[in-house]
């Protein structure tokens, strides 16, 4: 069973934070954190919009240690 998402404060924004086991899908994503590629079957944290945005299209999926690290890994280009 998928726990719900917990609610955070970064960057003035509340954002939802799942951590993901990783699938099999083949798809690869940019972690906003370091820019590098990150394949959805790593395990990750996923990241979006609480209150506005909620769409698939505004979710970020960031290394999990990149996202730890969200305040000195501050992202780059198109975030919310």
């Amino acid at each position: 069973m998928e726990r719900p998402p917990s609610t955070v404060m970064f960057a003035g924004v509340m954002w939802s934070v799942r951590e993901v086991r990783g699938n099999d899908s083949g798809r690869t994503f940019r972690c906003p954190g370091c820019q590098q590629q990150l394949p959805a079957a790593t395990p990750h944290t996923v990241v979006w919009p609480s209150e506005t945005m909620h769409t698939v299209e505004n979710r970020r999926h960031w290394h999990t240690r990149c996202w730890a690290a969200r305040d000195r890994r501050r992202p780059d280009g198109s975030f919310a």
